[in-house]
């Protein structure tokens, strides 16, 4: 178990993130998950929209950190058609569910570690460090891609760029650092 432990947290704490321009987002739109009353979520939903996917995991730190900063964001930007979507690399859905009241999650969560993990690999976080988490305008591009927790500022950036539009990427830092 203490193996494990430290296992999660190098995987925390390492590099290995591709920068935005060189990531398909192929893979995500491809990929389904488990809601947390059991129900499928694709992510093929999130296509043609500005879209916010936040990888995390009930025991990251740092992912707790970043989750208020991820609610304020799709209370301002939910009247604007931005989706926002938490992925939890758990596999207890009922402990993930436990989680998302405690914090008052307000934006749809979906579940699965392996699934996670091998998503966030083929979407360039090739150490699967968490928290994770990409930022697409609605054409699809990837705007910005963060390992870490991703601030408030970050994300506001980021997604005044996703909303302005394909060709306006380049105003987020898209370097996944």
């Amino acid at each position: 178990m203490k193996q494990m432990f430290y296992l999660l947290l190098a995987l925390c704490l390492s590099p290995g993130v591709r920068a935005a321009d060189e990531i398909s987002p192929a893979p995500l739109y491809q990929a389904s998950f488990n809601g947390l009353a059991g129900q499928p979520v694709a992510l093929e939903q999130l296509r043609g929209k500005v879209a916010v996917v936040n990888f995390w995991a009930t025991w990251c730190p740092p992912c707790r950190k970043e989750i208020p900063d991820l609610i304020e964001a799709q209370d301002k930007y939910r009247e604007r058609g931005v989706a926002f979507l938490g992925i939890a690399v758990d596999d207890n859905r009922e402990l993930v569910q436990d989680f998302a009241r405690a914090y008052g999650i307000n934006y749809p969560l979906a579940s699965g570690r392996e699934q996670g993990i091998a998503l966030m690999q083929k979407l360039g976080n090739q150490a699967a460090g968490l928290p994770f988490t990409l930022v697409l305008d609605a054409e699809g591009n990837i705007v910005d891609t963060r390992r870490g927790p991703m601030s408030a500022a970050r994300l506001e950036q980021a997604l005044q760029a996703a909303l302005a539009g394909p060709g306006q990427a380049g105003a987020a830092n898209g370097h996944g650092n």
